[in-house]
Protein backbone atom coordinates (compact mmCIF):
# COMPACT_ATOMS: atom_id res chain seq x y z
CA UNK A 1 0.00 0.00 0.00
CA UNK A 2 2.73 2.63 0.90
CA UNK A 3 3.60 4.74 3.82
CA UNK A 4 1.76 8.20 3.50
CA UNK A 5 2.70 9.99 6.67
CA UNK A 6 4.27 12.96 8.66
CA UNK A 7 6.30 12.88 11.55
CA UNK A 8 8.24 15.70 13.79
CA UNK A 9 11.10 14.90 16.17
CA UNK A 10 11.19 17.55 18.55
CA UNK A 11 14.22 18.14 21.46
CA UNK A 12 14.45 20.99 23.96
CA UNK A 13 10.49 21.12 24.21
CA UNK A 14 8.23 19.11 27.18
CA UNK A 15 5.83 16.56 25.82
CA UNK A 16 3.26 18.91 27.04
CA UNK A 17 4.18 21.82 25.24
CA UNK A 18 4.69 20.34 21.94
CA UNK A 19 1.05 18.97 22.00
CA UNK A 20 -0.25 22.10 23.32
CA UNK A 21 1.58 23.10 20.04
CA UNK A 22 0.00 21.53 17.94
CA UNK A 23 -3.42 21.54 19.58
CA UNK A 24 -2.99 17.75 20.45
CA UNK A 25 -3.91 16.21 23.77
CA UNK A 26 -2.73 12.81 24.93
CA UNK A 27 -5.25 9.86 25.02
CA UNK A 28 -3.05 7.10 26.71
CA UNK A 29 -1.67 4.01 25.12
CA UNK A 30 -3.76 1.12 23.64
CA UNK A 31 -5.53 1.49 20.24
CA UNK A 32 -7.25 5.14 19.31
CA UNK A 33 -8.90 5.72 16.40
CA UNK A 34 -6.83 9.19 15.60
CA UNK A 35 -4.38 9.47 12.82
CA UNK A 36 -2.04 10.91 15.96
CA UNK A 37 0.42 9.20 18.05
CA UNK A 38 3.76 9.52 19.22
CA UNK A 39 6.29 9.29 22.41
CA UNK A 40 9.70 9.32 23.18
CA UNK A 41 12.75 7.89 20.86
CA UNK A 42 16.01 6.36 22.40
CA UNK A 43 17.67 9.28 20.90
CA UNK A 44 16.03 11.76 23.10
CA UNK A 45 13.78 13.22 20.95
CA UNK A 46 9.73 13.50 21.14
CA UNK A 47 8.28 11.62 18.14
CA UNK A 48 4.58 13.34 17.31
CA UNK A 49 3.49 11.17 13.91
CA UNK A 50 0.53 11.91 11.85
CA UNK A 51 -0.98 9.71 9.73
CA UNK A 52 -2.14 10.48 6.14
CA UNK A 53 -0.94 14.48 6.55
CA UNK A 54 1.82 16.43 4.81
CA UNK A 55 2.94 18.43 7.29
CA UNK A 56 3.22 22.88 6.35
CA UNK A 57 5.89 24.96 7.23
CA UNK A 58 3.40 26.71 9.59
CA UNK A 59 3.09 23.61 11.53
CA UNK A 60 6.89 23.16 12.08
CA UNK A 61 7.34 26.88 12.44
CA UNK A 62 5.37 26.81 15.64
CA UNK A 63 6.28 23.46 16.96
CA UNK A 64 10.11 24.91 16.69
CA UNK A 65 9.95 28.00 18.60
CA UNK A 66 11.85 27.81 21.59
CA UNK A 67 13.17 24.30 20.58
CA UNK A 68 14.87 22.51 17.66
CA UNK A 69 12.66 20.54 15.11
CA UNK A 70 13.17 18.00 12.68
CA UNK A 71 10.67 17.47 10.19
CA UNK A 72 9.69 14.51 7.56
CA UNK A 73 6.68 13.54 4.98
CA UNK A 74 7.02 10.62 3.01
CA UNK A 75 4.20 9.55 0.18
CA UNK A 76 5.40 6.27 -1.48
CA UNK A 77 2.36 5.71 -3.53
CA UNK A 78 3.44 8.98 -5.52
CA UNK A 79 7.03 9.01 -4.56
CA UNK A 80 7.17 11.82 -2.78
CA UNK A 81 9.55 12.60 0.61
CA UNK A 82 10.97 15.74 2.38
CA UNK A 83 12.82 16.39 5.50
CA UNK A 84 13.64 19.81 7.26
CA UNK A 85 15.49 21.22 9.58
CA UNK A 86 13.85 23.83 12.03
CA UNK A 87 14.96 26.26 14.86
CA UNK A 88 13.20 28.54 17.04
CA UNK A 89 10.65 29.01 14.67
CA UNK A 90 12.88 29.26 11.30
CA UNK A 91 13.89 26.53 8.70
CA UNK A 92 17.32 25.96 8.72
CA UNK A 93 17.66 23.48 5.90
CA UNK A 94 15.22 21.38 3.71
CA UNK A 95 15.86 18.32 1.30
CA UNK A 96 12.81 17.53 -1.20
CA UNK A 97 12.60 14.91 -3.51
CA UNK A 98 9.43 14.83 -5.86
CA UNK A 99 6.48 17.43 -5.78
CA UNK A 100 8.20 21.06 -5.95
CA UNK A 101 11.66 19.07 -6.89
CA UNK A 102 10.33 17.18 -10.21
CA UNK A 103 12.21 13.94 -10.47
CA UNK A 104 15.23 15.47 -8.84
CA UNK A 105 16.35 16.06 -5.68
CA UNK A 106 15.44 20.00 -4.35
CA UNK A 107 18.04 21.05 -1.36
CA UNK A 108 17.52 24.30 0.53
CA UNK A 109 19.64 26.30 3.15
CA UNK A 110 22.30 23.82 4.46
CA UNK A 111 21.50 20.64 5.35
CA UNK A 112 23.51 18.85 8.20
CA UNK A 113 27.31 17.37 7.25
CA UNK A 114 25.97 13.75 7.50
CA UNK A 115 23.82 14.82 4.06
CA UNK A 116 26.56 14.64 1.97
CA UNK A 117 27.92 10.97 3.15
CA UNK A 118 24.20 9.90 3.14
CA UNK A 119 23.62 10.94 -0.54
CA UNK A 120 26.71 9.35 -1.89
CA UNK A 121 26.31 6.52 -0.37
CA UNK A 122 22.47 5.90 -1.03
CA UNK A 123 23.58 7.39 -5.33
CA UNK A 124 26.30 4.47 -4.87
CA UNK A 125 24.22 1.55 -4.04
CA UNK A 126 20.81 2.32 -6.50
CA UNK A 127 20.26 1.95 -10.15
CA UNK A 128 18.50 4.67 -10.77
CA UNK A 129 17.96 8.36 -9.65
CA UNK A 130 14.40 7.16 -8.40
CA UNK A 131 16.50 6.02 -5.36
CA UNK A 132 16.80 9.80 -4.59
CA UNK A 133 13.45 9.55 -3.03
CA UNK A 134 14.96 7.87 0.38
CA UNK A 135 17.64 10.56 0.88
CA UNK A 136 15.66 13.01 2.96
CA UNK A 137 13.66 9.80 5.20
CA UNK A 138 17.01 8.17 5.50
CA UNK A 139 18.51 12.03 6.54
CA UNK A 140 15.66 12.67 8.91
CA UNK A 141 16.76 8.73 10.60
CA UNK A 142 20.30 9.97 10.90
CA UNK A 143 19.50 12.64 12.93
CA UNK A 144 16.79 11.86 14.96
CA UNK A 145 17.10 7.70 15.06
CA UNK A 146 13.44 7.45 13.70
CA UNK A 147 12.11 5.66 10.52
CA UNK A 148 8.44 4.94 9.33
CA UNK A 149 9.44 1.47 8.44
CA UNK A 150 11.13 0.27 11.40
CA UNK A 151 10.44 -1.16 14.67
CA UNK A 152 11.82 0.49 17.75
CA UNK A 153 10.08 -1.47 20.72
CA UNK A 154 8.97 1.87 21.97
CA UNK A 155 5.15 2.24 23.56
CA UNK A 156 3.55 5.00 21.03
CA UNK A 157 0.78 7.38 23.02
CA UNK A 158 -2.65 8.62 21.13
CA UNK A 159 -2.99 12.02 20.92
CA UNK A 160 -6.57 13.65 19.55
CA UNK A 161 -7.52 16.97 18.57
CA UNK A 162 -10.01 18.20 21.35
CA UNK A 163 -13.61 18.98 20.20
CA UNK A 164 -14.68 22.83 20.99
CA UNK A 165 -17.02 21.40 23.71
CA UNK A 166 -13.74 19.73 25.48
CA UNK A 167 -11.81 22.60 25.09
CA UNK A 168 -14.59 24.66 26.64
CA UNK A 169 -15.23 22.67 29.60
CA UNK A 170 -11.82 20.91 29.95
CA UNK A 171 -11.83 17.87 29.30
Amino acid sequence: MGASLSWFAIRDKTPAAALQDFGLKNAGEGYCDTPYCGGWLPSGWYLIIHGRHEFTNDEARRLSRGCEVVACFVEERVGVSRASGWNDGHQVWGVCYGDQAGDGLLVDGEPPAVFAQIQDRIRQEAEDESADFSIPVELARELTGYHHDETLGITLDNFVKPTFFQKLFGR
